[in-house]
């Protein structure tokens, strides 16, 4: 509960920075908050609607993680895999586009753009 409070508290700072020009989400925490949210949100939003596929996030502070999202909800893969589509930022920056903060034009991205925008909307977790 208090891991979530964390995420939950620095998403929502960056939402009240928006008047004053916002900071980024501390590294320690939106590195935390895209695990979390891989496990939780994603890990709760049941089946995926779309084609399966397989995308990697990479934040610029080294950490990597590659989703694989099939009819049975979303799953971490281990090791190294060809991807369908690829998402490079800061952590802060991942962080805030997974929970729709931030365009994904905010981000690099590589690979199928839709099933980049099918992640960062998929309805049924929000």
């Amino acid at each position: 509960m208090a891991r979530h409070q964390v995420q939950e508290a620095a998403v929502h700072a960056f939402d009240a920075q928006l008047a004053t020009g916002p900071q980024p989400v501390p590294a320690v925490a939106a590195l935390d908050g895209i695990a979390e949210f891989i496990g939780i949100s994603h890990g709760t939003a049941g089946p995926w609607p779309h084609e399966p596929a397989r995308i990697g996030l990479h934040a610029a502070e080294g950490k990597s993680w590659l989703i694989g999202v099939t009819e049975s909800g979303p799953h971490l893969i281990d090791g190294q895999h060809e991807t369908d589509a690829d998402l490079h930022g800061s952590a802060s920056n991942l962080l805030l586009a997974l929970h729709g903060r931030l365009p994904l034009d905010n981000l690099r991205s590589e690979g199928d753009r839709a099933t980049l925008e099918n992640l960062v909307n998929w309805s049924d977790r929000r």
